[in-house]
């Protein structure tokens, strides 16, 4: 399950940075810097409201483990629409759609590791997981970034989308354990899932 932040974390740092310069190319003038800010206050907005979502959203499935798939594919088709439709307001769209599934995820994510390790070894294996994530976006990100030289900011979309799908697998795989923190509901693992929710800012995205 952690190594699947190795796309995910790669791909999504990369996605947010990208949005500014790749919306200004199809905003069609290099010096609407308050493009930028846009971007920066959609994207937070849309975390904030992704976070509250978060519980409601895992009520609608029986286990963790479906909500993180239709998020991660969810997120992934987003990001190849990101690069397909290549309009100004079409890609602002999609950009919210993207940070609201980015933040509803992450909780559940976190809550489902915490319900499946020991106390003892909890920050041990969490810390592992961070570093995974950020190994992540020291491999694809310069991927991503000689992308966008060779196809456009389009074409990295595309390829990182394809990337994030990569996270699928380990989903699947983890799911097939069957743990008790697969299918928790109302106990404390909810609970830290609530607490998660509100601990996204929108600097997880940097």
């Amino acid at each position: 399950m952690a190594f699947g932040a190795v796309a995910v974390g790669g791909v999504g740092i990369y996605a947010f940075y990208a949005l500014q310069p790749y919306l200004l190319e199809l905003y069609g003038d290099p010096e609407a810097y308050g493009i930028a800010g846009l971007v920066a206050a959609i994207v937070a907005a849309a975390q904030i409201a992704g976070g509250i979502a978060a519980p409601r959203i895992r009520r609608l499935f029986h286990r963790r483990t479906s909500a993180l798939l239709m998020a991660t594919a969810a997120s992934a088709v987003t990001l190849a629409l990101i690069g397909v439709f290549q309009t100004f307001w079409a890609v602002l769209a999609l950009i919210v759609v993207w940070a609201l599934l980015f933040a509803a995820e992450m909780p559940i994510r976190q809550a489902y590791l915490n319900g499946m390790i020991p106390s003892q070894q909890r920050a041990t294996i969490l810390s592992f997981d961070s570093m995974l994530g950020s190994s992540g976006g020291v491999v694809v990100q310069p991927v991503l970034g000689r992308s966008a030289d060779v196809w456009g900011y389009a074409g990295s979309y595309v390829l990182g989308a394809g990337i994030s799908a990569l996270a699928l697998p380990f989903v699947v795989l983890s799911r097939r354990q069957n743990t008790p923190a697969d299918v928790a509901i109302g106990g404390p693992e909810q609970r830290e899932e609530r607490a998660a929710s509100d601990e996204v800012p929108a600097a997880d995205l940097r």
